[in-house]
Parts: C-alpha cells; structure tokens; sequence
C-alpha cells in the first residue's frame, strides 16, 4: 500500500491568513464595532501570487468599491423622490453601474460594483444606510491595504535560501 504525501502549506495560503488575522486585529485595536467582514474578503481576494497581482486586484476592488458604493449612495438619496417601484430602480441602478465602469474603462471592477450596490441597495434602513455605504468602502480599503503590505513585507526563507549561506 502506497502513502500518498501531502502538499505542503504555502506562502500565499500562510499571507493569506495573516492578512485575515491582520484584518480582525485591526478593526478590534481601533474598536470599530463591526464586523471586519469585507475587510477580510478584501484582503483573501487581494492576496495575489505576487505584490503585482495583489495591487491590480487590489485596484480593481478599490475602484469597483468605489464605484458601487457612491452610486449607492445616489440611490439612496434620491429613492424617496422617484416614483418607480424598487425593484426596478435597483435594476435601473445596476445599468448605471455597468455603464459607469464602462465609461471609465475598468471592466475588471464592473462585478464588484454590482456586488457593493446591491448590498447598500437591497438593504435600505433609513440613514444608516449611508453609515453602510461609507463603512463598507473604508472597511474594503482596510483590508486591500493590509493584503498588499502581507503579500510585500511577510517572507519566509525557501528550504534552498535556508541552506546556502
């Protein structure tokens, strides 16, 4: 009977959680009482094979982050003054929201943007969704930032670099 080996734990998977950890640590040191829930999406999804790749998804996520939280804070804004039923205004909204990263030609962040207008629009409560909206995009931010500085500043010596000296 043949043992099959394992694969090994690598880096990105280590980064990975360090910056997750690094995350939940943060938003307890400066007592933001949310949770660090998109931070820590951000920061699994930033955390590319290389500092190159974490900065472009890094981007990507910042600007579709953007993009969907400041439509979503139009939309706010003016739902109680329009009189179409919401679910069409937020189908309306996803069109805009398309069509801004159109416009601003960063396709890569379109589905983000959705993502983040869905998530303030589908839950309106009032005021607090603009609290949502702004949390949302600094939480976001926190976490692209830390996934960057994991993934450029935590390395482990390889086997080979531990034995040549």
């Amino acid at each position: 009977m043949k043992l099959t080996t394992l694969p090994k734990i690598g880096l990105r998977n280590v980064k990975t959680a360090l910056s997750v950890l690094a995350c939940i640590l943060f938003f307890e040191i400066i007592r933001w009482g949310q949770s660090p829930f998109y931070a820590c999406i951000a920061s699994v999804i930033c955390m590319g094979d290389s500092v190159e790749n974490s900065m472009k998804a890094g981007k990507n996520r910042l600007i579709g982050t953007l993009v969907g939280g400041l439509n979503g804070i139009i939309f706010i804004f003016i739902y109680p003054f329009v009189p179409i039923p919401l679910p069409l205004l937020v189908s309306l909204g996803i069109v805009i929201v398309i069509y801004t990263g159109v416009l601003i030609k960063k396709p890569a962040s379109v589905s983000i943007s959705c993502v983040v207008f869905l998530a303030i629009t589908t839950n309106l409560k009032g005021l607090t969704s603009y609290g949502y909206a702004i949390n949302r995009i600094i939480e976001t931010a926190v976490g692209i930032i830390i996934a960057i500085f994991v993934n450029k500043y935590v390395n482990f010596p390889s086997r080979d670099d531990s034995l040549s000296e």
